[in-house]
């Protein structure tokens, strides 16, 4: 025969007080905001990787996932078709969608340039005699996208040492063919971002020339955070907590490279000895609109834009 135990209504009070206690937690579990940010798995998206790793997102009631893209230009069309919530793309492409009136708004800042950090570098032959802007007068110069950050960072820097960048031609050379042209003087100069940086420099035949990003200024933020302002407007909490949390893990990642290296290595599948020693990429602690806004004026002096404007024009809430 089964006897059943019998409970005191004070052991039953406090059974329901515990189950009660536990709903708040379960209810949280249960309504985590989705994230899915759409972008290329680079350095610039530490901060991101490790909050995930480290639950931060979570403990702020997002569950955050991200999706890798081909491409800055792929992770725009999945957010403005509404595939994905959020997108991580170049400034410029970003600042272009924006002058052509596309549903995209700025929720953040991305990476940041530090010329302490210099991930990104103009670099010429070994053995050439570049020395400044004035040098590479009528040369041609490669980039890896026309229209690029390197290349308004390289015709920004030409001009301030001296050079005449009207008078430059450009042609489209991937990273990769980069380092070789150069050796060949097939191309006079180009800017490399790591980990082809390191490389190219490692076989002897390029030197640095320059740290051109701070042309256009020694801190500014180069890729951003976006996102369709229709979603942005219903989810103007789940934003706030993205930030937060991502400026903060900013805060530490950009202090411990050495600690993300060996985690970033496997997401972009760069060998971690490779990783070790190359110059990281940094992010932004700050969601200020002004940390984009030398970008936008350069842009707008070489034509990359239409137009020069207030950068808080283009954020979500600003």
């Amino acid at each position: 025969m089964l006897v059943r135990p019998r409970l005191s209504r004070s052991q039953m009070l406090a059974a329901s007080g515990s189950a009660l206690a536990l709903w708040p937690s379960i209810l949280r579990a249960q309504t985590l905001d989705k994230v899915r940010l759409a972008g290329v798995a680079t350095d610039d998206l530490t901060p991101v990787y490790y909050a995930i790793k480290a639950g931060l997102y979570q403990k702020a009631g997002l569950d955050v996932e991200v999706v890798p893209t081909s491409s800055g230009t792929a992770a725009t069309e999945a957010v403005v078709g509404g595939a994905y919530e959020l997108g991580k793309g170049s400034l410029i492409a970003s600042l272009v969608a924006h002058l052509k009136g596309l549903p995209l708004t700025i929720v953040g800042n991305g990476a940041v340039w530090d010329p302490k950090s210099p991930f990104s570098l103009m670099v010429v032959a070994a053995d050439s005699t570049v020395k400044s802007g004035a040098d590479l007068n009528g040369k041609t110069l490669s980039t890896a996208a026309l229209n690029d950050l390197n290349e308004l960072a390289m015709t920004a820097w030409i001009d301030k040492t001296g050079g005449d960048a009207k008078t430059t031609k450009w042609i489209e050379l991937p990273n990769s063919a980069a380092g070789q042209a150069l050796a060949e003087h097939r191309v006079e100069a180009t800017s490399l971002n790591e980990p082809q940086l390191s490389a190219a420099v490692a076989t002897g035949k390029v030197r640095v020339l320059a740290p051109c990003y701070s042309a256009i200024s020694d801190h500014f933020a180069f890729t951003v955070f976006f996102a369709q302002p229709d979603w942005a407007a219903k989810h103007a909490d789940a934003i706030k907590r993205w930030n937060r949390v991502t400026y903060t893990a900013a805060a530490y990642t950009n202090a411990h490279h050495a600690e993300t290296a060996a985690m970033m290595a496997d997401v972009s599948k760069i060998d971690v000895a490779i990783f070790s020693k190359m110059a990281r990429v940094n992010g932004s602690t700050s969601g200020d609109p002004a940390l984009i806004q030398p970008a936008i004026d350069a842009a707008a002096k070489y034509g990359y834009i239409t137009r020069a404007f207030p950068a808080k024009e283009a954020y979500f809430g600003a």
